[in-house]
């Protein structure tokens, strides 16, 4: 008879990269933006002043900043890449939102 072999488990917690803690509250923090400011501008009415605009641009920021992090979360060894996808994620989505938000104020 052959000898089964025993499988062993390892339960080790891996650790979160920085690059994707720093991906995801910037993806987050983006995404709050956008919302907040969507609401203020539906709140206004359209006649937000100019500090909407800077607000927009600096989510935009994040949202590239966080993708950029995000990439790079995935280049780290031995880590949990959990908070790297949800922060690629998140800024992508963001991106994505900012992008129709742009493209709406251009018509």
């Amino acid at each position: 008879m052959a000898k089964r072999q025993r499988q062993v488990y390892s339960f080790t917690e891996k650790k979160y990269s920085a690059n994707g803690i720093a991906s995801a509250v910037l993806g987050l923090i983006s995404l709050l933006f956008l919302v907040g400011l969507l609401f203020a501008s539906f709140l206004l009415k359209g006649r937000a002043s100019s500090w909407i605009g800077a607000m927009g641009f600096a989510g935009i920021v994040m949202a590239c900043c966080g993708l950029r992090y995000g990439y790079a979360g995935f280049k780290d060894e031995c880590r949990s890449y959990f908070c790297s996808r949800f922060g690629t994620i998140i800024s992508m989505l963001s991106i994505v939102g900012w992008f129709f938000v742009v493209c709406v104020g251009l018509t």
